[in-house]
């Protein structure tokens, strides 16, 4: 029974937080001209517009799946340092949302995806299984 209020938590929290990124990811790689165009006025290189729209969408659906979950949270947590990092002049309401991203990408990093999820077979998230 323990397993179960514990993972059901961590489910929820999977839900949410991948549901989030599955829809900017969706948004920025629907409108990529829009993403480039936002990326290039922080003078990010255009590439990395496809980085992070792909990474958003694909980490996304991985943590919602609870498939190499590890790999996914650590990934976006980079993604997140570094919009914290962007939108931090911009003042307390631009970069209060990356860092709750990153907390909760954290969380997840470190309690693993629960026993609802797919499971991954790598030596990183196995250890935490």
């Amino acid at each position: 029974m323990s397993h179960i209020k514990r993972s059901l938590p961590l489910l929820l929290s999977r839900l949410l937080i991948g549901g989030i990124f599955i829809t900017t990811g969706w948004m920025k790689v629907s409108d990529m001209a829009t993403t480039i165009g936002y990326f290039n006025t922080m003078h990010i290189p255009a590439f990395l517009a496809y980085v992070v729209g792909y990474s958003e969408l694909i980490g996304g659906v991985l943590i919602v799946l609870g498939a190499f979950t590890c790999i996914a949270t650590a990934l976006l947590a980079v993604i997140m340092l570094f919009a914290i990092y962007f939108s931090y002049p911009l003042g307390m309401q631009f970069y209060m949302t990356p860092v709750a991203m990153l907390g909760g990408l954290l969380a997840l990093h470190g309690a693993g995806a629960g026993k609802f999820a797919l499971g991954c077979k790598c030596k990183i998230c196995a250890d935490k299984e």
